[in-house]
């Protein structure tokens, strides 16, 4: 069981133990908190001494996990539980997840954009790999559970960090709920939970709709979403969202070549003529943002001719990708393809203004560990095209028929 020492894992260990259900306490300290963390972690070992349950403790420095693969401290802090665990080995790990965490978080992922499998929650329980997670305590309110430990003399441990709303989850509990309450509906944590079962109810139809189907049997856009976010899941992905999940199924149906998506710099899909492969990869095998080569993952194809071919405009570096601009404007000035750097602006043609690459990238959905990869097409220095996005105001073809230089960039192998 996942004990962080605080009241709600606190409850569920106690309540295992009155039942007489036996299991492992395990904790992790994040140490995030100093002199705290190492309290909190001290309380757990004398917990567990006195309930007779063996401890096991990991200790992980989840700050400098997030510096290095620039995750959140909550997303970091997550992998870390999540290694910890997988460490068990083939096991079913209890969480002290309740109905609060359940409403909280179907904030959060509304905010993100979620779909219905994400706005129904957690789930009771939860397969991921050879670890199996439970939640016992889905359906109870954190007052109930606070009210029980009361009454029972339990002690628990405070985290300070719990209300500190630099972080999401702690708005949302603080902010949020009270003011939607206050503002919408007083029963507004009740009515989310139900409709999050209804969400539930309806992601398990669909899901049943998945049974014998696979990416290349199936047309149905909502359901090939689905399946491809599942695909992901088991194979180890760490997130995925729509715009992740989109931009991919957009490589599949193009079908050239050999295309790379990266989740994040440890994790990609390599499609092969429209068939996905799942990849964990090393940080140091990613291309360099702009080094002596470029960006090797990339060719450039220039060619004069009349007339204008529109951009895509379907994603920032989704690729193939192509554009036209004009030819007197360009003259004998060479068109190079580097990759994005800090700092970067361009004025985006039907746009006013100059505009920060990063802001647009943003804008974009772009992950910041996956903007290194992402190409830009220069003239003279001057930022002319973001492909797959936009190219730059003044540099458009003059006239239907105007002379032209035709400009397509594609992965290397691309079709």
């Amino acid at each position: 069981m996942g004990v962080s020492g605080g009241a709600d894992s606190v409850a569920l260990l106690r309540a295992f133990h009155a039942l007489g259900i036996s299991c492992t306490v395990a904790h992790v300290n994040h140490r995030l908190r100093g002199a705290e963390s190492d309290a909190d972690e001290r309380f757990v070992r004398e917990l567990a001494t006195s309930l007779g349950l063996p401890v096991s403790v990991e200790s992980i420095d989840v700050r400098a996990l997030a510096e290095r693969t620039g995750q959140s401290l909550e997303m970091a802090a997550r992998q870390a539980r999540h290694e910890f665990f997988a460490g068990f080995g083939p096991s079913t790990i209890a969480l002290a997840h309740h109905a609060d965490d359940q409403v909280e978080t179907f904030f959060l992922k509304l905010a993100r954009g979620a779909g219905a499998e994400g706005l129904g929650g957690m789930a009771y329980a939860q397969s991921i790999g050879p670890l199996r997670l439970i939640r016992p305590m889905l359906a109870i309110p954190r007052a109930e559970i606070l009210g029980w430990l009361e009454a029972q003399g339990f002690a628990w441990r405070e985290d300070a960090s719990n209300c500190d709303e630099r972080f999401k989850r702690n708005r949302v509990r603080h902010t949020v709920l009270p003011m939607l309450a206050k503002a919408l509906n007083p029963d507004i944590r009740e009515t989310v939970l139900r409709t999050m079962e209804i969400l539930r109810e309806e992601n398990a139809w669909l899901e049943k709709q998945l049974e014998g189907m696979t990416l290349a049997t199936c047309d149905n856009k909502a359901l090939r979403r689905r399946m491809l976010r599942k695909w992901l899941f088991e194979n180890g992905a760490e997130e995925a969202g729509f715009d992740a999940v989109e931009q991919i199924l957009g490589l599949m149906a193009a079908g050239q070549g050999t295309t790379f998506f990266e989740l994040n710099n440890r994790q990609r899909v390599v499609v092969e003529y429209g068939i996905p492969r799942f990849e964990q990869v090393e940080p140091a095998a990613m291309p360099a943002p702009d080094g002596p080569e470029g960006l090797p993952h990339v060719r450039l194809t220039i060619e004069s001719g009349t007339g204008w071919r529109k951009d895509h405009g379907n994603g920032a570096g989704l690729l193939p990708a192509e554009a036209s601009f004009d030819a007197a404007k360009v003259g004998d000035s060479p068109i190079e393809v580097r990759g994005w750097r800090p700092g970067d602006r361009m004025e985006p043609f039907g746009m006013e203004g100059c505009r920060k690459l990063q802001d647009i990238l943003t804008d974009q959905k772009v992950p910041r560990l996956q903007r290194p990869r992402i190409p830009v097409v220069v003239c003279r220095h001057e930022i002319i095209w973001l492909p797959g996005y936009r190219t730059a105001r003044g540099w458009e073809v003059q006239g239907r028929n105007g002379k032209a230089v035709h400009v397509r960039i594609e992965q290397n192998g691309g079709g």
